[in-house]
């Protein structure tokens, strides 16, 4: 809910949200709802998104460790922020510092 509250800041530096569930599409979908996302929230249900970035099972829980990731348009990984724990996220705060840091190199 976090996100979505400044989804309107991100935007206005030219970026664009999307956050990957391990949910099923209906899953994810009931999580678009109860966040009432603007943003897409993808399904990932067999992991493949966060195996690829290197997220799962961090943790030994077997699922994707909570990460963020700035990507260029070029698909690039500009910026990373990965979870100690299950809990562990930058805020969005610290998220729209790194899009600025980024954007003075």
């Amino acid at each position: 809910m976090e996100l979505q509250a400044t989804y309107g800041q991100f935007k206005a530096k030219g970026a664009e949200l999307a956050a990957v569930s391990m949910d099923d599409v209906t899953g994810a979908a009931q999580m678009a709802g109860l966040a009432q996302a603007q943003y897409f929230i993808l399904a990932d249900p067999y992991g493949a998104v966060a195996r690829s970035y290197g997220v799962y099972n961090l943790l030994g829980d077997k699922v994707a460790t909570p990460a963020v990731f700035i990507i260029s348009a070029r698909g690039n990984v500009l910026w990373r922020y990965i979870g100690q724990n299950a809990g562990d996220r930058p805020s969005p705060q610290e998220i729209l510092e790194a899009l600025d840091s980024l954007r003075d190199k």
